[in-house]
């Protein structure tokens, strides 16, 4: 065991931390562990430093490095939504991805950066599923039923839950980096509401909307999506409507009846 040993810490020497190394030393790790342990390491070293340590595809590389901090977000994501950003932690983050602590700073520098990247990611792919209902091929209802329906997909089986109680955090709360209040109210923010609007309108002129105030409407609208991803997180088995059944509170008496 020993002859085995020794040679792998002088492989690790220089990428695992002096302190790292101690504890190794001192606890009782398998070989297998601590060799587990230094292919992690080693392959994120490889990435930070640019892989010259060890060789790599550069695509290989992001490939790598985007996946990590993919599972860090969706594990935060979880994180921030039970616990709230105040009361999460990076120990709470680490521990839900299945990662270090210390390989969590690695890619990120606090639980306020991570909750910054995630409020971003939201606001895109609302953003996103917004533009992508004004490119639908149908009349303005049928375009607000294909958003409400991918909507309630997400919740219902995706991380879109999370990230709608992200949203809702990042909207209330006193406690949120500045940089939040830019994502959402600053001169280039993007609202899923502002964008929601001329789809209402639209159907408005068509009559197929109800002729009511279309930014009340498009509140309105988004009220009964977060309510919904709240009910969803707290009661898990909590049935979600059917998009149709959404709609008839925007339809005209005529379009409900068809």
């Amino acid at each position: 065991m020993q002859v085995l040993f020794i040679p792998l810490l002088n492989l690790i020497n220089g990428v695992l931390s002096k302190r790292l190394l101690k504890t190794l030393l001192i606890g009782n790790y398998s070989l297998q562990n601590i060799t587990k342990l230094y292919i992690l390491t080693l392959t994120d070293y490889s990435i930070k430093k640019g892989a010259s340590e060890m060789p790599r595809d550069e695509n290989k590389n992001l490939e790598i490095r985007d996946a990590r901090k993919e599972q860090i977000l969706s594990a935060a994501a979880k994180v921030f939504a039970r616990r709230g950003m105040v009361a999460a932690k990076i120990s709470d983050i680490a521990k839900e991805a299945q990662l270090s602590h210390g390989l969590v700073y690695h890619y990120f520098e606090s639980k306020e950066q991570i909750f910054v990247t995630l409020v971003k990611k939201a606001s895109d792919k609302s953003i996103e599923v917004v533009n992508e209902a004004n490119q639908y091929n149908g009349t303005p209802i049928q375009k607000l039923t294909w958003m409400t329906e991918t909507i309630l997909r997400s919740i219902a089986t995706g991380e879109g839950i999370y990230l709608y109680l992200i949203m809702i955090q990042a909207s209330t709360s006193d406690a949120v980096p500045a940089e939040v209040r830019d994502v959402l109210m600053g001169d280039n923010a993007n609202s899923p509401v502002f964008a929601t609007i001329p789809i209402i309108i639209e159907g408005q002129n068509e009559g197929e909307i109800v002729k009511e105030d279309p930014v009340k409407l498009a509140v309105t609208y988004y009220a009964f999506i977060q309510g919904l991803a709240i009910n969803k997180i707290q009661w898990k088995e909590c049935p979600l409507p059917e998009a149709k059944l959404i709609m008839n509170v925007f339809q005209t008496k005529q379009e409900v009846t068809k």
